[in-house]
């Protein structure tokens, strides 16, 4: 490790000792990367004593249900009580989510893994060569000296699968195996870890990749992969259609060799999110791309949300409005 990121985590480990309340956040939607980092925080700080409170706009997605403390994760803050602020995987303070966290001024320990990252925090403990925020924060727990105890290997341990694909994307090193072996060792449950991440897809699920697969295309000349889902689209699926319905759909696209990278993109509302996914040896960053539209991410993964509506015109082709 660097000589400034240890210099980051000998602050911050101070900044947590000191403080008798904290408020843990992440970027809206919770993941399993920076969801796992948040929780494995709170359950480590719990047992110093301090007073905890989770925040995460959105809430907690069905398949990451099954960590330790997820049940105790609010939509906002309800009070503004607290002597520091802990954010994981937010690129900027704007990505926060809540205004009511924004507004706080108040410490903030900035930790992600994105290379993008403004370094917007008091303390930035802030790495993009590691593999996720969850191996940046077992890296810290090693630092601390603290215990990892068994829920705190499964919500680690979530966070580095969830964040290699299981192990399968270029950011997996060696670290990350060897940070991975140590949690299954403490008792990480990985069986429970793949069933709700991976093994969850129900009939409905896979009606709904039937939609987007049948709105995917193919750009000869710029090679990208792209699928739309469109308002009349997303009104056709069934209404109960999961949260986490399309995860992984994007990763699928990607698979196809001949394409640069590959997008979804998906109606929400009145906003369109966009997901980017590329691979090493196609060398294109999609997070320049997605910060075209206001976005970020990491080289190789990367979204966006834009204001509008998807439409096609009279020739067929796709517009946003």
């Amino acid at each position: 490790m660097s000589l400034n990121i240890l210099e980051q985590f000998n602050k911050a480990k101070q900044a947590m000792e000191a403080t008798s309340s904290v408020l843990l956040t992440m970027h809206e939607h919770m993941d399993g990367d920076d969801g796992g980092s948040v929780l494995a925080l709170k359950l480590q700080l719990e047992k110093m004593g301090k007073r905890v409170e989770c925040a995460i706009k959105k809430g907690v997605p069905e398949s990451l249900q099954f960590m330790p403390g997820s049940h105790t994760i609010k939509d906002d803050i309800e009070h503004e009580n607290f002597d520091l602020v802990i954010a994981c995987g937010c690129g900027e303070k704007k990505r926060c989510g809540s205004l009511n966290i924004l507004e706080l001024n108040l410490p903030f320990i900035n930790i992600d893994h994105h290379h993008d990252n403004k370094l917007f925090g008091h303390i930035n403990m802030v790495d993009a060569k590691k593999s996720s925020v969850a191996e940046l924060v077992y890296d810290f727990f090693k630092f601390c000296d603290w215990e990892i105890t068994k829920d705190i290997s499964t919500c680690l341990l979530t966070g580095i699968i969830t964040d290699t694909g299981s192990f399968r994307h270029s950011n997996t090193q060696s670290s990350t195996l060897k940070a991975a072996g140590e949690l299954l060792s403490r008792g990480a449950n990985l069986s429970l870890i793949i069933k709700n991440t991976y093994k969850n897809k129900t009939p409905k699920s896979f009606a709904a990749w039937g939609n987007a697969l049948k709105n995917t295309y193919y750009d000869e000349k710029t090679k990208i992969i792209y699928s739309i889902m469109a308002e009349d689209d997303i009104k056709k699926l069934d209404s109960s259609l999961p949260q986490n319905a399309f995860e992984g759909f994007v990763e699928t696209l990607n698979a196809v060799p001949e394409a640069k990278f590959a997008m979804f993109l998906k109606q929400d509302g009145g906003v369109i999110k966009g997901s980017l996914r590329s691979e090493l040896q196609k060398g294109i960053d999609v997070s320049e791309v997605a910060r075209i539209f206001g976005g970020g991410g990491h080289k190789l993964a990367a979204g966006f949300s834009v204001a509008g509506k998807l439409v096609k015109d009279e020739v067929g082709k796709w517009k946003v409005i």
